[in-house]
Formats: C-alpha cells, sequence, structure tokens
C-alpha cells in the first residue's frame, strides 16, 4: 500500500504499520470532525443571524444546552467518559455563543476562588473573560451592571459562603436568576458546588430542580407544601425568609404558587432553575 506521510512526504516504507494505519485513520477522522464542526458553526451563525432579525432568543440558553448534553450522553456507549462529551460540546457552545455576543464572567464569594474560577473556566471556554469580584453582593452586582454577563457563587446553603442567597431578595437583584449549577454533572452542593446566575429566561430541560424564595413568618412551610401540591423542601433559612427547592421545573404562573401563598407563605417568587445531568 503506498503512504502519503505528512511528516515524510517521500515516504520511508512502502507499507504502513499497524500503528501508522490507526494514526492515519485519525488523520481522516479529525479532517471529518473538521468539516461538521465547520458545519455546524455556520448553523449556528444562522440561527443567531435569526435571531438577531426577529428579535427574540437570548444568546444564552443553558435549559436547551443541558438537554441537548442529556441526550448526547444517553446515546453515547457505556464505556465512554461522559466527562469527555461535556468538554467537547461546552467548548463548541462556548466558540458559538463568544461569537455570538462575548460574555464577561465574574467569579466570588467563595472560599475557594481558584475552585470557582475553574467552573467557570471549564463551563464558558479559554477564552471567555473572567474577573474576579470582592464578595457574592459585588460579583451579583457586577454582573446586573454589565450585559451579556454572568456570575459564578457557591451554592446556596444554610452557612458558610453559600449563605449569600438572601441578597436575591432585594429589589436591585429581581432580574437575576440562577440558571445552571456547576458542575454541570456532579453533586452541585459538594466541594465544588457552585450556581450560575445570569438575566437569561428559565426554561424547562426536562429534568430540573426549582429555587424559590418565600417569607414564613409563622413557620408555616410545611403545611403550605402540602397544601401547593408541590414536592420541595427547605434548603435554607434567614430568620423568616426561606430558600426553596422545588422537585421539576415550575414556571413563575404556576398556580400551586398562588396555593402555596394562600396556605400561609409571603412573596413567593422563582429565583432559578437549574438542570440534572
Amino acid at each position: 500500500m503506498s503512504v502519503h506521510d505528512p511528516v515524510n512526504p517521500e515516504g520511508a516504507s512502502a507499507t504502513r504499520s499497524p500503528l501508522e494505519e490507526a494514526r492515519a485513520a485519525i488523520d481522516a477522522l479529525d479532517d471529518q470532525l473538521l468539516a461538521l464542526i465547520v458545519e455546524r458553526t455556520a448553523l449556528a451563525g444562522a440561527i443567531a443571524a435569526g435571531k438577531e432579525a426577529e428579535g427574540a432568543g437570548p444568546s444564552m440558553r443553558p435549559a436547551r444546552e443541558a438537554a441537548m448534553l442529556r441526550r448526547l450522553i444517553a446515546a453515547a456507549p457505556k464505556d465512554l467518559d461522559k466527562a469527555v462529551i461535556i468538554e467537547v460540546w461546552r467548548a463548541l457552545i462556548s466558540g458559538n455563543l463568544r461569537r455570538q455576543k462575548p460574555v464577561d464572567v465574574f467569579v466570588g464569594g467563595a472560599t475557594d476562588v481558584t475552585r470557582h474560577f475553574d467552573l467557570a473556566r471549564r463551563h464558558f471556554g479559554a477564552s471567555t473573560r473572567i474577573a474576579r469580584a470582592e464578595d457574592a453582593r459585588a460579583t451579583l452586582t457586577r454582573m446586573v451592571d454589565t450585559p451579556s454577563s454572568a456570575a459564578v457563587l457557591p451554592f446556596p446553603s444554610a452557612s458558610g459562603p453559600g449563605m449569600w442567597w438572601p441578597i436575591l431578595a432585594e429589589r436591585k437583584f429581581h432580574g437575576a436568576a440562577i440558571v445552571a449549577a456547576l458542575p454541570l454533572r456532579g453533586t452541585p452542593a459538594g466541594p465544588e458546588g457552585a450556581v450560575l446566575m445570569t438575566g437569561a429566561a428559565l426554561e424547562p430541560s426536562g429534568e430540573d430542580t426549582t429555587l424559590a424564595l418565600a417569607f414564613d413568618p409563622h413557620h408555616r412551610f410545611v403545611r403550605s407544601l402540602n397544601e401547593s401540591g408541590l414536592k420541595g423542601r427547605e434548603v435554607a433559612r434567614a430568620r423568616t425568609l426561606l430558600m426553596i427547592e422545588f422537585e421539576g421545573f415550575v414556571a413563575e404562573d404556576d398556580r400551586r404558587l398562588v396555593a402555596l401563598s394562600k396556605a400561609g407563605l409571603d412573596g413567593v417568587r422563582i429565583v432559578g432553575v437549574y438542570a440534572r445531568i
């Protein structure tokens, strides 16, 4: 078999070894992958142009991205490292996002900011601008004051760095929403736990957890939850203010939230949805 070796064009041998055959096959696959990436990028660009012309739809679609990754993982062979799928497609998604509209990412509030920088970098790609803010409030403030931006903060909790969540009750931050939990695959409340916040619309991905705030001055949360028909739990409490986690996607106009209010909770407001992969 004749050989065309890009490293040795003259060809030192007339036949390929099994190793050379494998390398040549990888080179051919790389060429095919590149052609597919070019085609995918063109299609993403056409979609972005159509959305801009119609003046509709955010560039960042966390729910659609999560549903895409979940579908690809389900279709992959069991022995394929699922992290590889997420890394490859996150790189493609982030690259297309930067071409549409560069995103500024702010990180703050964590004990180990380096870890959260890493989560942000893995999610948005190596070329994304990431800046550190002094604390959670400063991080959120920079996000709401900066167009096309996102914030990475510790996952909401009852104590420690994750106790920043009560500031979401302030009117200034009502436009901010939790749209993803990082890492995308894993336990968000674990050592690496973080949330991604932005102004993107909340959408269902097919397998979600919804976060809400409510005031519970008379400690009626359990009774209210039972009467509303919603399934959930109390994540954290700051005096009368609760952070609640609901199973599934709960829209802002869900009638069960009205029932929750009638049963004793005040000011119930959805503050985020994150997909489970």
